[in-house]
């Protein structure tokens, strides 16, 4: 195969995938590039400009330095921002029905399990709450700053967790509100790498208060 049938073939295989996502801003008349565009979920980890050797070291290491512990407490934070960037979505019934589902879906898997709460609401019914509300609402997590470093559980002797907490604050249609604490927690979770299935550390909020 030559280079030039190649790039073809990825062309096309590229136009191809963005064709649902290329009809929401005309469908709805809104620039969905004005949208800040979530990070990948813990789902479909993100390893893009990771080495093998990096991969290995870090996301499948046995122990954690503090470095790579610092590296996934910025993480984190992203974490965070994807979360309510997703809501905003989600709220929005101007964007495409499958486009809102998907992101119901990827912000549920930002949460540790199932009993994850997010003002007082298990998160799974909080994300699905939004998904009906009338007009569509804008968030935006602000002033982020790490309330308190990641630590291994103190219950955990294996040292395969750790807890930290995020202090911020959300803009709701341009209202700021008063201070919020997110629970961070760090742990090692299987995911599939094509047919593979390893385990990874991995980032997800434990709750919102």
């Amino acid at each position: 195969m030559t280079i030039k049938h190649f790039n073809m073939k990825s062309l096309l295989i590229i136009i191809a995938f963005l064709i649902p996502f290329l009809g929401i801003g005309q469908n709805v008349g809104i620039n969905t590039q004005s949208m800040p565009a979530p990070a990948a979920s813990n789902t479909n980890l993100d390893l893009s400009g990771y080495s093998a050797m990096e991969m290995r070291t870090t996301f499948m290491a046995s122990s954690l330095s503090q470095q790579q512990i610092n590296t996934f407490q910025e993480r984190s934070i992203q974490k965070l921002k994807d979360f309510y960037n997703y809501l905003s979505i989600i709220s929005n019934p101007k964007f495409n029905k499958r486009l809102r589902e998907n992101s119901k879906n990827q912000a549920k898997q930002l949460f540790y399990g199932t009993d994850c709460k997010v003002d007082g609401k298990l998160a799974t019914t909080y994300i699905d709450s939004c998904f009906s509300l009338a007009g569509g609402v804008e968030w935006k997590a602000t002033d982020i700053i790490v309330k308190k470093d990641m630590s291994p559980d103190v219950s955990d002797t294996s040292a395969g967790m750790y807890h930290g907490e995020l202090s911020f604050k959300v803009v709701v249609n341009s209202i700021e509100s008063g201070t919020k604490v997110a629970q961070i927690i760090l742990s090692k979770s299987e995911k599939m790498f094509g047919e593979t299935k390893r385990e990874v550390w991995s980032v997800f909020i434990c709750s919102i208060e």
